[in-house]
């Protein structure tokens, strides 16, 4: 499989780290507070090129990383790919990079995996962003076509028969509002990191590894409000992949600090990149003024 430009030039930018023996492909650029962005599927750290910049301009270290089984990242056949594995290769990951508490930014099921992760590292992070995610995850149903790759048999037929101009109809239909927003550069470069060395095998693990019980959604939402972080919402508001309930839902039962809404669908990154990073970087300064002035208030 031929390498796209735009993976070339994303490699060129990233480096990979030594992680359990796995090698994980890591982006990361800016200094300052450190703001963490983790992804979903079918993406990886290739979603957040746009913003990675644009939070470095705002004076953030902004970090992405692949998830193993996706991107640039291995994709053995001997680990497990469910999302309490995927949680636990967050903190390997932070831990390898020394990162100091983060600002986490979740989007697709990186909300289930990247709470997850924070409920059992409250110490390590600083705030979390949601974007277009799934949080009530006893409700949740994947729309169609992505709900093909969770069927036995059909899921091998999809993934093989998905090419360039299909996922190009896709990404403009359920991706994007502005179809501008992605060529067949861009859709060729997403397609090549989910199928690049072997990753056939592991992407389908990956869907299949979803925890969709009401224990697993009731232990989250406990579980965020326990460790009673700074948290806010940045939503792609044309979005049809993701049901309007689950942002209804992250409205209802999370202390939310601020709401955003951006006039973009489910890849608001493609979209928007400077706003969302905007809003991070106000986020981040508002916590950093609260703690200056608690830390400064008279016994």
């Amino acid at each position: 499989m031929r390498k796209p430009r735009l993976v070339e030039e994303h490699e060129a930018a990233g480096k990979r780290v030594v992680v359990d023996d796995r090698h994980i492909f890591v982006r990361e650029q800016g200094e300052g507070e450190p703001v963490l962005l983790l992804h979903g599927v079918p993406s990886s750290s290739f979603l957040y090129r746009k913003m990675l910049p644009e939070l470095a301009g705002l004076g953030l270290r902004a970090v992405s990383f692949d998830f193993p089984g996706v991107g640039l990242s291995d994709k053995p056949k001997d680990i497990d790919y469910d999302w309490h594995a995927l949680a636990k290769w967050v903190g390997r990951v932070v831990d390898t990079l020394a990162l100091p508490p983060v600002h986490l930014v979740l989007h697709d099921v990186a909300g289930p995996i990247g709470a997850e992760w924070a409920i059992h590292n409250p110490v390590k992070v600083r705030s979390i962003t949601f974007t277009n995610t799934v949080m009530d995850v006893a409700h949740y149903t994947p729309a169609f076509p992505v709900r093909t790759l969770r069927v036995p048999v059909l899921r091998h037929v999809v993934f093989t028969a998905m090419n360039t101009s299909t996922a190009l109809k896709f990404f403009r239909y359920s991706g994007v509002k502005n179809p501008d927003a992605v060529d067949e550069d861009v859709v060729a470069s997403y397609l090549y990191l989910v199928r690049n060395s072997g990753g056939h095998h592991s992407f389908l693990q990956i869907m299949d590894g979803f925890d969709l019980t009401e224990r697993h959604r009731d232990w989250l939402r406990d579980g965020l409000l326990a460790i009673d972080k700074p948290m806010q919402v940045i939503w792609g508001e044309q979005e049809i992949a993701i049901p309007k309930a689950q942002l209804h839902y992250i409205k209802q039962v999370l202390p939310l600090r601020a709401e955003h809404r951006v006039d973009a669908r489910h890849f608001l990154q493609e979209e928007h990149p400077a706003i969302i990073a905007a809003h991070i970087a106000a986020f981040v300064r508002d916590i950093a003024q609260q703690s200056k002035r608690a830390t400064n208030a008279p016994p």
